[in-house]
């Protein structure tokens, strides 16, 4: 299994993929002077050698956490033959049956009744995504985010570490929250907001 990215969430999934015994691994990373973080797991950057791995084994997970970058090796990895594989930690809990698109909830993250994923989301260690959330593709959901019931967040979002959405607010696309950002009102798209209440800082 390929997990395209070798930096930090790279290895966080790697960790979570190994105790599930998938099986084998390999590191792709675009940058070809990047080595892999661990030197019992091989590491390859070129196009080719990726194709020819897909070949052998075709699932691949995403191990980077932007969304721009999630987004693009997602396509990237597709086009050379891959199939996207969900990543569920065994200490996730995910209560809804509503998610068929693939995406990864990682080391005691908490996804709650009736919820909807776009493709590539990503909730992160700690993370709790209470009843009916919408989730748009490649957003990340950050360590110990809290979304309440009903929030909906558009595609390639950044929730940072700690924020909190209260219940049936909008988010729009391309929206980042700043990290421990309270937000009490709707969010048009292309924002980012900090602090508490979270108030727009810049358009991104």
């Amino acid at each position: 299994m390929v997990i395209a990215g070798a930096g930090g969430h790279g290895m966080e999934v790697f960790e979570v993929l190994k105790k599930s015994k998938f099986g084998n691994f390999i590191f792709f990373d675009e940058n070809p002077s990047k080595s892999s973080p661990y030197p019992e797991i091989p590491m390859i950057s070129n196009p080719e050698n990726l194709k020819n791995a897909l070949k052998q084994d075709p699932y691949f997970v995403l191990g980077v956490g932007n969304p721009v970058a999630r987004e693009r090796l997602h396509s990237f990895l597709i086009y050379s033959g891959g199939k996207y594989r969900t990543v569920l930690s065994n200490s996730s809990h995910v209560s809804s049956d509503l998610i068929s698109n693939g995406f990864e909830a990682m080391e005691f993250s908490y996804i709650g009744p009736k919820c909807k994923f776009g493709t590539g989301v990503l909730i992160n260690t700690r993370a709790n995504v209470h009843h009916e959330c919408e989730i748009g593709s490649f957003s990340e959901i950050g360590p110990g985010a809290m979304l309440l019931g009903a929030v909906k967040v558009g595609a390639k979002c950044r929730i940072g570490a700690g924020a909190v959405i209260l219940p049936g607010l909008k988010l729009g696309d391309n929206v980042v929250v700043g990290a421990g950002a309270v937000v009490t009102k709707d969010i048009g798209e292309n924002q980012t907001v900090i602090g508490i209440p979270a108030v727009s800082l810049r358009k991104t």
